[in-house]
């Protein structure tokens, strides 16, 4: 009797799905429960078992003896640090983290109290909703008010109520200017609209990374949510995927009722667990779907499991029992192999596999087999993988570029980190030159990684012509906001260099201004090291500019000598002074001319506007993201950046305000340092 699971898998690429036999499929089962008796002394107490640390054991005792390669998980875990002096002061109980510690360690917070584990099939239980609301807080509904939510909002891993359903998220982002109120206005169906049209990443990261908070943080669910609850929920697992958000994706994941409708989440959720190597958690959600079904992929993960938990027979047998039901996968058998004999020599046929034939279970057995995992093996994870790949240990040189760049430009990681990930990629340093020329003609992810990689590298007295014209480069590929944090590290570096020093002091490559304004840009308030520069007149100015924005006020002088004129409106928005002028004499004596600034689509800024006007929180800030998709900048007109500007500070994310303000001034000087350079082999 053939059975077979032909559901398309949307998250990634399905595993093959082949008939078997009910005779074999019950010795499989059988010895899927004797091995459970047979798991070692750590795995059984609920303990991390560290995939890369299994201890070598003896030849008969059964446990698999992998080499614990502690310089690549000291590497990686030191390249990830953040330095205690950037860690924010966080409520030890947050069950997120920030962007900057997303990847300090390489395990995750599951869910404490009811959601950490499995109740009985008919126990539901209280979520741990915020205390905030009251009888004089409800929101506009479909007569609904809040209280009544919270009341009725009840979450049980296998009985769950829609409003409940609704509820799940993050415990807290991070974001004390938001509270648990943010859908308060909105409907549950005008939610999923807006959810679903602004799952992207727009050109403010700082925006961006407010609506990833509004997405994933538990709050009071819109008014209709039981309505229209999996439809809700779907749309923010969606928005979070487009954004390989895997953190808040695991925890959110890990909330949803064990129905077939969630079964693509599930099956996420392990493969999650088994790359970040919490072992515990993966391996408690394959143990209880083995029990009743066939799907390869269970099987195949219950091998992986038995694997890392040191049940070497347990493992091959269950191996055995796969191939001998006809599954057909002669990469993951030979990487199985591999593992329990803990001998390359015994697959080196799989040097040879073609890497697009790869799946998640085979990227989870290369890195438990300490063999470096090509660049297009990540093509076959799918999107919401971002996080996690970042945490896999062996990773081969261009796919740990790669997967940097693509966390970096995600907002996943620090530039800190992804200089010290870089560095530790093991890349070949390619000539300057060389890597400046694919840079100009590619510009794809691996060119700029490389080009930053062989530019770290050098030590030329002159290398910073060299970073000047990278730079020109980013800014005109669209990277500038991402790249230039780097560059200006390379720059400080360079300077230790008393010989690049001093011809930054003399300007002798007529490099020293350009490279004064990349790190005005960067660090306005370093003052000290600006002054080491020849020419660093307008990166004095420029300085200035972006210090008033926290300073609350701006020179006109300023202004005035950069031309900047026109960001007039972008000041005014985010609450910086201007000096009274007489404007006419300005006009009269300044040259005016047309900028040609583009507009924002007239109806969807109304709808921001009227939105934060009425305080609708969440509405407004996701419809700014959608707005703010595929617009330059520096290329659209600041007064309907300023209306952005004033939006968000109406709905009291005043200090997001301000970074979309600084960002906006920061694009404009961008654009004016990509100009400071000329073209061509000479700078």
């Amino acid at each position: 009797m053939k059975r077979c699971q032909n559901k398309p898998d949307i998250l990634r690429q399905s595993l093959f799905c082949q008939p078997g036999s009910r005779l074999a499929l019950s010795v499989l089962m059988a010895s899927v429960w004797l091995g459970a008796g047979l798991l070692p002394a750590a795995a059984q107490q609920g303990e991390p078992v560290n995939l890369l640390s299994i201890a070598p054991a003896p030849a008969d005792s059964g446990q698999i003896a992998v080499n614990s390669p502690l310089d690549i998980d000291q590497a990686i875990n030191k390249a990830l640090a953040v330095d205690d002096a950037e860690q924010p002061k966080t409520n030890p109980t947050i069950i997120a983290k920030p962007a900057d510690q997303a990847i300090d360690r390489p395990t995750e917070l599951l869910p404490t109290g009811p959601q950490a584990t499995e109740p009985p099939a008919t126990e539901t239980v209280e979520t741990d909703l915020p205390t905030e609301a009251s009888a004089s807080q409800t929101a506009p509904n479909d007569g609904l008010g809040t209280n009544d939510v919270y009341s009725s909002a009840k979450i049980g891993r296998r009985n769950i109520s829609d409003v409940g359903l609704a509820a799940i998220g993050v415990g807290d982002t991070g974001n004390s200017q938001l509270d648990s109120l943010i859908w308060r206005g909105t409907s549950a169906r005008d939610a999923v609209f807006l959810l679903q049209k602004s799952a992207i990443a727009s050109q403010s990261k700082a925006i961006t990374e407010l609506a990833y908070e509004v997405v994933a943080r538990q709050s009071v669910p819109p008014s209709g949510a039981n309505n229209v609850a999996a439809d809700l929920v779907e749309a923010r697992l969606a928005f979070l995927a487009n954004g390989g958000r895997s953190s808040d994706l695991a925890l959110l994941a890990a909330q949803l009722p064990e129905a077939e409708k969630w079964a693509d989440w599930r099956r996420w959720l392990t493969e999650h667990y088994l790359m970040i190597r919490d072992d515990v958690a993966a391996c408690s959600i394959v143990s209880r779907q083995i029990t009743h079904t066939m799907d390869p992929f269970w099987h195949k993960s219950n091998v992986i499991c038995q694997a890392v938990q040191g049940k070497t027979g347990g493992a091959r047998f269950a191996a055995d029992i796969l191939a001998a039901n006809g599954v057909d996968d002669p990469i993951f058998f030979g990487l199985v192999n591999e593992v329990l004999s803990n001998n390359l020599a015994t697959s080196a046929e799989l040097a040879k596999v073609d890497p697009a034939k790869l799946d998640s279970a085979h990227i989870v057995l290369m890195d438990v087999a300490n063999r470096p995992i090509p660049l297009e093996g990540l093509a076959v994870l799918p999107k919401q993988m971002a996080e996690t790949v970042i945490k896999l240990k062996f990773l081969g040189p261009d796919a740990r570029m790669v997967s940097t760049f693509d966390g970096l430009n995600r907002g996943l990681i620090t530039h800190r980190q992804a200089g010290k990930l870089w560095r530790s990629a093991e890349q070949e340093n390619n000539d300057p030159q060389l890597a400046l020329a694919q840079l100009g003609s590619k510009g794809d992810a691996l060119t700029t990684a490389l080009a930053w990689r062989a530019l770290d590298a050098d030590t030329k007295t002159d290398r910073l012509a060299l970073v000047a014209k990278a730079v020109k480069a980013e800014i005109n590929g669209g990277n500038g906001a991402v790249m230039l944090p780097l560059y200006a590290e390379l720059v400080r570096n360079a300077l230790v260099d008393e010989a690049v020093a001093a011809n930054m002091r003399f300007d002798d490559l007529d490099v020293a201004p350009k490279m004064a304004f990349l790190l005005a840009i960067n660090q306005p308030n370093d003052t000290t090291t600006l002054a080491a520069f020849a020419g660093n007149g307008e990166a004095l100015k420029a300085a200035e500019l972006l210090r008033g924005l926290s300073g609350d006020a701006v020179d006109t002088n300023v202004i005035s000598a950069l031309n900047m004129w026109h960001i007039l409106p972008v000041l005014e928005a985010a609450g910086v002074a201007v000096d009274e002028q007489d404007w006419l004499d300005l006009v009269k004596n300044a040259p005016v001319s047309g900028q040609g600034f583009g507009g924002l689509p007239p109806l969807l800024l109304k709808a921001v506007t009227a939105a934060a006007e009425a305080r609708h929180v969440a509405e407004t800030v996701l419809l700014a993201n959608w707005l703010l998709h595929d617009v330059a900048l520096e290329k659209t007109n600041p007064a309907d950046l300023a209306a952005v500007i004033h939006a968000l500070d109406m709905i009291g994310q005043g200090d997001v305000a301000k970074a979309f303000a600084h960002e906006i001034i920061a694009a404009h000087l961008m654009r004016r340092l990509a100009a400071m350079i000329p073209d061509g082999t000479q700078s």
